[in-house]
């Protein structure tokens, strides 16, 4: 049986990809709510690795051919390049 590109199994680094998103967004959340800077920034800093471990596992998708090549995060502004 074959999988079709809809159909294959989602990977490690596929599921990783929508942990760390998921975990930015948290901290996020903390880094906002925080009541002192120094949590804040600690909850911020941490954000950004997340996103950087994301940015990893999002590369490694798009060698395998399962992702596109632009990320979402690329056009946030819903501008295009040309």
């Amino acid at each position: 049986m074959t999988h079709s590109a809809r159909t294959l199994p989602e990977t490690l680094d596929g599921q990783a990809l929508r942990y760390w998103l998921k975990e930015a967004a948290r901290f996020d959340d903390l880094a906002a709510r925080a009541n002192f800077g120094w949590l804040a920034r600690g909850y911020a800093r941490r954000a950004e690795r997340a996103r950087d471990m994301a940015e990893r596992c999002r590369a490694k998708e798009i060698a395998r051919g399962r992702l596109p090549a632009v990320s979402a995060s690329a056009d946030i502004h819903g501008d295009s390049p040309g």
